[in-house]
């Protein structure tokens, strides 16, 4: 301090400070290297902790996975073919009815009234036809005595045939008002669930207004879906040997709605998305699936053959082809991990462990599976880690799958590890 005169005692204040301030900022680096050794997932001794599995053999089949808009089998909308007011209702909304249930009764006095006079009107007919005949008979009878002329007995059968006809026409008047009388009782036309009613007691009613009621078909019932045009040929085999086997499932979780089979494909595809409508057909007994809603389809195009089935995470994307991380076991114990060594489980984070990049063939992906085609084999050991940075040949330490942790990468303080990790 005597050697620098020009230094003043509040720059030796600011430079004492200063000083601790840097050592300060130094212990908390070190101390923050600590943590973060420590961290799961993370680095530790110079290795990372890994999670692996063995790669099992499972059978999988190439699967059409879309989207599906459940639709009823049929769908009527019960409309008014006659005039009248609603007396009555033979059922609540959304009950099942069946087929020629009665539905709604409309007024039908004037209708019987009719039927009747109509009913009058034949019996009319019919004496007025026996009479005529009778005259016809006895007119034949006297022209071979030559009572009466031809000309008289003509004139007889020709009031016999009109007479005839006149019943005909008769008859077919009282059909056309028991048909009317008939529509004012108005029946399912097909079994199903009802809908909200249009129209309620007392309305009246025109012919051809709007819907009385809508009954949907839901047993069984049918899920629209796209088959891409890479598919088209797949699916018409299937649907050729019998429809094969479409799962229903529910959007969020995945739940198993209903079974069914594939009964129709669009004869033309579609231009703006390249595919073709499909209809799979469920027999829905428990009423699993409603009309209107959205599921997830699943539709096997093969028949399943086996498969090396590793998890979603343990498939990353290369510039090339997609790849793992395959384990090669060997080599010393770990550095840095004497302490730690005898307490791992048996073949678990023992000894070195060597990662190398395979490139694999992808077959499809299902359930949050994918299945691979080649690149590695049954039994080998992958890591599992969605987040794990690895480079080829790096030295890891394994910890079974079931106990796994992602990777923590810088950054990711925040990132929420799952409940029950090793801290």
């Amino acid at each position: 301090m005597v050697d620098h005169p020009n230094l003043s005692n509040a720059g030796l204040q600011i430079a004492v400070r200063t000083g601790a301030g840097f050592a300060l900022l130094l212990l908390a680096a070190c101390g923050g290297g600590k943590e973060e050794s420590g961290r799961p997932g993370g680095r530790r001794g110079g290795m990372q902790t890994v999670a692996a599995m063995a790669v099992p053999m499972e059978n999988y089949a190439p699967t059409l996975v879309a989207l599906g808009t459940v639709t009823p089998r049929q769908s009527v909308a019960v409309r008014p073919r006659a005039d009248g007011e609603i007396v009555s209702i033979g059922f609540n909304e959304g009950d099942f009815v069946r087929e020629g249930q009665v539905l709604f009764q409309l007024d039908s006095r004037q209708a019987q009234a009719s039927v009747q006079q109509a009913e009058a009107e034949v019996k009319g007919a019919v004496a007025a036809e026996r009479r005529a005949r009778l005259d016809f008979e006895r007119a034949e009878a006297l022209v071979s005595k030559g009572f009466i002329s031809t000309a008289i007995r003509d004139e007889r059968r020709a009031a016999a045939y009109s007479a005839l006809s006149q019943i005909e026409t008769t008859k077919a008047q009282l059909r056309q008002v028991q048909v009317l009388l008939s529509f004012l009782t108005v029946r399912a036309p097909i079994s199903g669930r009802t809908g909200e009613l249009g129209l309620r007691r007392g309305a009246n009613v025109r012919q051809g207004d709007a819907a009385l009621v809508t009954i949907n078909q839901l047993s069984p019932i049918h899920v629209r879906f796209l088959v891409p045009a890479s598919d088209i040929a797949a699916a018409r085999a299937v649907l050729r040997q019998g429809g094969g086997r479409v799962v229903a499932k529910t959007e969020v979780g995945g739940k198993v709605l209903a079974t069914g089979k594939l009964v129709f494909l669009d004869n033309n595809v579609d231009p703006g998305n390249g595919g073709v409508t499909a209809r799979a057909e469920f027999a829905n007994a428990d009423d699993g699936l409603w009309p209107g809603s959205i599921v997830n389809v699943e539709f096997p195009l093969a028949a399943p053959t086996p498969h090396l089935a590793v998890p979603e995470g343990a498939v990353q994307t290369g510039r090339d082809a997609p790849f793992v991380w395959a384990i090669r076991k060997g080599g010393g114990k770990p550095a840095g991990d004497a302490a730690n060594a005898g307490s791992a489980p048996p073949g678990v984070g023992r000894g070195g462990a060597t990662v190398q990049m395979r490139d694999v063939v992808v077959a499809g992906r299902l359930g949050g599976k994918v299945y691979l085609e080649s690149g590695v084999k049954a039994g080998e050991q992958v890591v599992v880690d969605a987040l794990a940075k690895l480079k080829d040949g790096d030295t890891v330490r394994v910890k079974p799958a079931g106990d796994a942790q992602m990777a923590v990468r810088p950054g990711d303080e925040a990132r929420t590890l799952p409940a029950g990790a090793a801290g």
